[in-house]
């Protein structure tokens, strides 16, 4: 069996296991004490899906067997909250020039600073469901007093709004959104993400 995590193979030494997933099974033990998770699994050169994942479990170990395995340790999950959170106080700040930008008619910078929201929204969303796998660290994550559901649960009719605002070139509506609604609660989420 050749059996590669992150790239790297490894050399392993077989203790009875017979089978694909009684492999796993054994290292999954080994990376959770030490605070790792996998987040991907090919056998063979190929994806396995979580439907699939039983089917590949039960295959039996061969000589020629491929196990490849991607994951995620606890402390990289921290270091990509740091990344984020520096991202989103970032376009927080940006966010406070859309209406000067707006006046100014430099509508695509303004544009651009609308698109960076949106990029910085989505690398936090994908940390976030990454972290979901380590919820005794990053379990309790709240922003002024709201779980992360609860936070944008309430943002998100923020975003309807924006998004409607966009669509009807509405500059002034877009730049006190910006200012008065999203920024501050960028800014939260960035202070409370920090706190980790």
């Amino acid at each position: 069996m050749h059996f590669f995590v992150n790239g790297q193979e490894i050399d392993i030494t077989l203790e009875g296991e017979k089978t694909v997933g009684e492999v796993l099974r054994s290292f999954e033990e080994t990376a959770a004490e030490n605070k790792c998770a996998t987040i991907g699994i090919k056998i063979d050169g190929k994806e396995i899906s979580a439907d699939e994942f039983d089917d590949a479990a039960a295959q039996d170990l061969k000589d020629e067997t491929l196990v490849e395995l991607t994951t995620v340790s606890e402390e990289a999950v921290a270091e990509a909250f740091k990344d984020s959170a520096a991202e989103i106080s970032a376009t927080a700040d940006n966010l406070l020039e859309l209406p000067a930008l707006f006046q100014s008619g430099s509508d695509s910078k303004a544009k651009a600073s609308i698109a960076r929201l949106a990029d910085a929204l989505d690398k936090f969303c994908h940390v976030t469901a990454v972290s979901a796998l380590f919820p005794e660290k990053f379990g309790k994550i709240s922003v002024e007093g709201k779980s992360l559901s609860e936070f944008f649960a309430d943002f998100m009719p923020i975003f309807n709004d924006l998004n409607g605002a966009m669509e009807n070139g509405d500059t002034v509506l877009l730049g006190d959104l910006a200012e008065y609604e999203i920024s501050p609660r960028l800014k939260a989420l960035a202070d409370a993400v920090r706190e980790l």
